[in-house]
Parts: C-alpha cells; structure tokens; sequence
C-alpha cells in the first residue's frame, strides 16, 4: 500500500464520519441539554457538514470512491447517544452522559483528523 493509498482510506472514514454525524444529528432532539452544550454541538455539527464537502471534494482529487462507506466505531457511538436520549435517566445524568459520549466522538473525529494532517 502507498501513502497515497493509506490517505485515501484516511479521507474515505473522514468522510465516514461526517456524513454519519451529519445524518445523526439532523433533527435529533438536544432540548435537554444546557444552552453551552447546544451551541456546542451546534457548531460541532456545521464543522462536520463543512469537513463532508471539503473531504468529498479531496476525494474525487484523489479519484477514490467512498461509496456507502460506514464508520462501525461512529455508528456505536451513536448508537450509544440514542439510547442515553431514550433513557429514563435523570436529566443531570443524562446531560453528563451525553457530554462524555459526544466528547468521545468528537475526540475520534479528532484523531482521524489528525492522521489525515500526519499524511499530508
């Protein structure tokens, strides 16, 4: 496999990702959370939508296809915020739960990221 290659898998689950939590967060119901949370992930989510055209357009420069590609790891993570959304939780404990699962998927974001930027 060459670097070329290796990055093309890299932007391929960049683009895994963003379009995942694009499609997620898409009129998802976030009224429990504390107005700094929603702003948040407000601002998380047009990143997202702006790093999905940006890596669509890097993609096609590159010539490689993402196709239907899925994250499996940004799929259980979202997984894991729907159900902390439909749980009997407190609201405080629902609000802390659901912080620590996005940080957790905004920090995996993150890292692909920044292995894209170790590449280039």
């Amino acid at each position: 496999m060459t670097k070329d290659e290796l990055l093309g898998k890299e932007m391929s689950n960049l683009y895994a990702i963003a379009k995942q939590v694009n499609h997620y967060f898409n009129g998802s119901d976030i009224s429990f959370l504390e107005s700094r949370m929603q702003n948040l992930l407000s601002n998380y989510v047009k990143f997202s939508c702006t790093h999905e055209e940006q890596t669509s357009e890097m993609l096609r420069k590159l010539h490689v296809n993402p196709g239907n590609t899925i994250d499996s790891i940004v799929n259980e993570m979202t997984e894991n915020l729907d159900k902390i959304v439909k749980s009997d939780l407190s609201d405080s404990v629902k609000q802390l739960s659901y912080e620590l699962s996005l940080n957790r998927l905004i920090s995996y974001h993150r890292a692909n990221i920044e292995n894209i930027q170790h590449l280039l």
